[in-house]
């Protein structure tokens, strides 16, 4: 089973911008992935196409499940 922190930002050019963090803490919670996020936009870390990150979209943890075949 794999996890991952999605956090999705608004871009000041009306797109989303998705951060991916593999493998994140397991008792992360809401307020802190909203302060790094905060962080992140407050620091103008990354820009996407030019255009800066202007607000917090949404974040999510993704749990994915892989199960290999084992062909003959």
């Amino acid at each position: 089973m794999a996890l991952n922190l999605e956090m999705r930002f608004n871009t000041a050019n009306g797109k989303t911008l998705t951060l991916t963090v593999s493998e994140p803490k397991e008792d992360i919670t809401p307020a802190e992935v909203a302060t790094v996020m905060q962080t992140i936009i407050d620091q103008d870390v990354f820009h996407s196409e030019g255009f800066a990150l202007v607000s917090i979209n949404q974040a999510r943890i993704v749990e994915r499940n892989v199960s290999e075949l084992e062909l003959v």
